[in-house]
């Protein structure tokens, strides 16, 4: 069974693979109806009632509801108003229908900026419903969906407007700080301060609101951050803070993050040699999965470069981008809990992830000289 066998009858693939999707996504509405617990739902609702949610978890060591932790920027909660009008289950059928907006948009972002054909489009957006890391952002209600969304819309090009909108992105830091440290690195100071904008509208709405200091509110979500001790073992954070750092605190914290930064900021430099612009901004929102603790939810930033190198898999370079995502996409989980061994496993995609960058960076170097 040969390639021009699946070509031939690639339609016919199509048809089953749209089945599986609609039976997918159907699954995944049905589960996120009984979970949704990472929706920072009950956050936002303290916040629009005047509380500080931020200082009220510190003091307790802990949050109130479900997993809802409210570890994120003063922006998401004051976006989610219209969410806190309605109560917990109808609010999570709101979040369901914003999240499935996303799942769709993000596919057709992607397509209508690379032209891709209408057939490579549809399979892109089956493989974006039918992937596990878009099926658990749904599930969980979580918000990487939201950041990948916003992201895309600082490719689309240097209007204010768009600028403005991808700050946006900068509601879960783990991740939405690539696109700043991006515009620092390049030296677009007029990009950071109007994709900033909407973060500190947020933070000022935030301690208006809830009668807070202004200067301590605007360090209390890292604070909160610290605080919970999240980490995991697939990223130089983690590693870093469990190995090096010994899980020390407080200055060793900042510490941390300051060597984190200037590794991230070297490996974007290597980056930018990429001169394929969608390729190299594909490149760079991968790499807050090396440095930054994150769940299989936040793989979906992954998703433009598998549609990049669908794009154009007739390179070698491209079909071993698509390959080990859709691995990633599709049987990392599987074959992680068949292993057993998250301190062995997860580092080793880790390395594989930062293979894989260097390896399209050296590819491209080569290309152009």
């Amino acid at each position: 069974m040969n390639y021009n066998f699946f070509v031939k009858y690639r339609f016919f693939f199509l048809y089953i693979f749209a089945i599986i999707s609609i039976i997918s996504i159907t699954n995944t509405i049905y589960k996120s109806l009984f979970n949704s617990c990472d929706f920072q739902w009950q956050p936002a609702v303290l916040m629009w009632s005047g509380i500080n949610h931020y200082e009220k978890f510190l003091i307790q060591n802990g949050f109130d509801f479900q997993c809802q932790g409210g570890q994120y920027a003063h922006l998401l909660h004051v976006i989610l108003y219209p969410y806190t009008l309605v109560n917990w289950e109808n609010a999570k059928i709101l979040w369901l229908i914003t999240n499935l907006f996303f799942v769709f948009s993000i596919p057709l972002l992607i397509c209508r900026y690379l032209h891709v054909s209408k057939y490579k489009t549809l399979l892109l957006i089956f493989i974006f419903i039918t992937c596990y890391p878009t099926r658990m952002t749904i599930n969980y209600g979580q918000q990487s969906l939201f950041v990948l969304f916003f992201l895309l819309i600082s490719i689309y090009s240097n209007s204010n407007l768009k600028v403005f909108l991808s700050g946006f992105s900068i509601v879960k830091y783990s991740t939405g700080y690539i696109l700043f440290l991006n515009f620092l690195i390049n030296k677009d100071f007029k990009k950071i301060l109007i994709a900033s904008t909407p973060y500190f509208i947020g933070w000022v709405l935030y301690f208006i609101y809830t009668d807070s200091n202004w200067f301590v509110n605007f360090f209390e979500p890292l604070e909160l951050i610290f605080k919970s001790g999240y980490s995991k073992t697939g990223d130089l954070y983690s590693l870093f803070q469990i190995y090096l750092f010994k899980s020390k605190g407080g200055f060793y914290s900042y510490l941390l993050l300051l060597l984190i930064f200037l590794l991230n900021i070297f490996i974007i430099y290597q980056i930018n040699y990429v001169n394929i612009h969608f390729l190299r901004f594909s490149l760079i929102i991968i790499t807050p999965i090396i440095f930054f603790p994150h769940s299989n939810y936040d793989y979906v930033l992954m998703f433009p470069l598998l549609s990049y190198s669908l794009f154009k898999i007739e390179l070698l370079i491209n079909k071993i981008n698509f390959y080990f995502i859709i691995y990633y996409f599709y049987f990392n989980r599987l074959i992680r809990h068949l292993i057993n061994q998250d301190e062995i496993y997860q580092p080793i995609m880790m390395i594989l992830i930062i293979l894989l960058i260097f390896l399209n960076i050296h590819y491209y170097k080569k290309s152009m000289q």
